[in-house]
């Protein structure tokens, strides 16, 4: 049955997530066809799923084992990260994942990467997951391809604004055009029913109360959001896995406090792991999740079949499960052990909002002051400006004077990449090509920890939790979540690296197209 259809029908899916092997040659990739074909007699899971250079390690390409997957009769997802390849090379992947059917698609946008030949490789990140988003979406209209998309929330954030940024992306996720969702792992049944609280009150009317904004609520978009199918992930426990939550060296994933104590004082780690994840798993289904999304399972018959004795021992049961959990997480830093609770966006009472937090910012207020001077339509000499720029568009040599003043100012306060494509002012005047790591121009990836760049932890605040807290205003925090004319920024044109960004900006040659050239 194509995962389509069974997203379509009522059951509780399963879905198992594969990690693919260096190479087709290796054993463990041996292990996987393996177990994939004993999978086809038990009939357990509904699909499964291919991660894509999983924490920035090369690794075997998803579609050859999804190619294996498809010939015994399942309907994979193929998990299709931004973070590897430039626009051009993502349509051409798109088109060869169409013709060999396999059009399911988990959109990420991926670690970053880690290893490669020679040292690092170059972070790619030249589309963002919601771009990525539309670009398929694109597709599916323009070229009649029917593809299946699936986008991923993290909610198991550790501070406020955090969480909110998460459920900003994820509207415009919703926006671009995605399918289903995919949660993030975590040990914490609260933060889950969170995100489900959150989409049955309607996000954009939670948006418009956070924000006083009431142009913001949009009940049939609400209403839409609300139906689709919410997959919630659980990462099994294993000795290898915690030690690596511990260290924080899985983005975006941290080890819940209170199940590392149980899994520690246990006699039989094994079936205490399996044990934890069928009971989260039935949390899941009892909270109204549409499955359960297996992450770093083990690959044997014998172990997921005893997980699934203690699953049905708990399906009904799921309410007397929620305090053996609490909302604590562990992990270390510089060998110093830090404990600390999630945080949550949602007043459980009420359902009320849970305010962000910025800071009143000098800079910003003179930011904000010269914009509004030199770049805003409302005032009287905009004009004027207009048919300045046009002057200098016809004379290269003041061009490049202006160009070289422009670029004087800018490098210097906001560190400014040249990329003539400025989005300063929709991110709170921080530049993502020089303050994010993978450049993303519509929210945050969801590997940050505690506020941290998950590609610099403890070393450098993650870009979008500076651009929310050196907002002034609430309508400045609403910038992050509603572009000026559109749910998303577009992606930066390369055509226009290095050269002028006023200039591209008053001739409509940017991504505002502010005015007629």
């Amino acid at each position: 049955m194509q995962f389509r259809d069974i997203l379509n029908t009522k059951k509780f899916i399963f879905t198992f997530e594969l990690v693919p092997a260096r190479s087709s040659r290796t054993l463990e990739y041996k292990k996987i066809l393996e177990f994939l074909e004993e999978s086809v007699k038990h009939c357990l899971f509904d699909t499964f799923s291919i991660t894509e250079n999983p924490g920035g390690h090369p690794s075997l390409a998803p579609f050859a084992l999804g190619s294996e997957i498809k010939k015994l009769g399942f309907d994979p997802i193929i998990h299709f990260s931004c973070k590897d390849k430039n626009r051009n090379e993502i349509e051409s992947e798109l088109f060869a994942l169409d013709g060999v059917k396999l059009r399911n698609l988990l959109v990420i946008t991926g670690d970053y990467p880690l290893h490669g030949f020679a040292g690092k490789a170059k972070p790619v990140f030249d589309l963002d997951s919601v771009q990525l988003l539309y670009l398929i979406t694109l597709m599916e209209k323009k070229q009649k391809i029917p593809f299946l998309k699936g986008c991923v929330v993290n909610p198991f954030k550790l501070q406020v604004n955090e969480v909110w940024l998460q459920y900003f992306k994820l509207y415009k996720k919703f926006k671009a055009g995605a399918h289903f969702v995919i949660t993030q792992s975590g040990f914490s049944p609260k933060k889950y029913q969170e995100l489900i609280l959150l989409l049955k009150k309607g996000i954009t009317k939670t948006f418009a109360e956070l924000l006083e904004a009431p142009e913001l609520y949009f009940p049939e978009e609400d209403e839409t959001f609300r139906k689709l199918p919410l997959i919630g992930s659980i990462i099994y426990p294993s000795s290898s896995i915690i030690k690596l939550l511990l260290k924080t060296e899985i983005p975006g994933i941290f080890m819940g406090k209170k199940i590392f104590k149980e899994l520690e004082s246990s006699l039989e780690r094994e079936k205490k792991a399996l044990e934890i994840s069928a009971k989260l798993t039935a949390i899941l289904k009892g909270l109204g999740y549409r499955g359960v999304h297996f992450c770093a399972f083990p690959l044997n018959y014998d172990k997921l079949l005893l997980f699934m004795e203690y699953y049905f021992k708990y399906e009904n049961k799921w309410e007397n499960l929620l305090e053996e959990f609490d909302n604590q997480v562990i992990f270390f830093k510089n060998n110093k052990k830090i404990e600390i609770n999630f945080a949550f966006a949602l007043n459980f009472k009420d359902l009320s909002p849970v305010s962000v937090f910025y800071k009143q910012n000098p800079v910003f207020l003179f930011s904000e002051f010269f914009h509004f001077l030199l770049f805003s339509k409302k005032t009287p000499w905009f004009n004027i400006l207009v048919k300045f720029a046009k002057f200098l568009e016809k004379h290269p040599y003041l061009k490049r004077i202006f160009t070289s003043i422009e670029y004087f100012f800018k490098t210097r306060l906001y560190n400014c990449q040249e990329c003539g494509d400025c989005t300063l002012y929709e991110l709170n005047y921080n530049c993502p090509q020089s303050g994010c790591a993978k450049y993303l121009l519509n929210g945050p990836c969801g590997g940050s920890i505690n506020g941290y760049c998950e590609a610099f932890p403890f070393e450098k605040k993650c870009f979008y939790i500076k651009a929310l807290e050196n907002s002034f205003f609430k309508k400045n925090v609403k910038k992050l979540l509603v572009f000026e004319k559109s749910y998303f920024i577009p992606p930066r044109n390369w055509e226009l690296n290095k050269t002028s960004s006023w200039l591209n900006f008053y001739l409509g040659r940017d991504h505002t197209g502010s005015s007629e050239s």
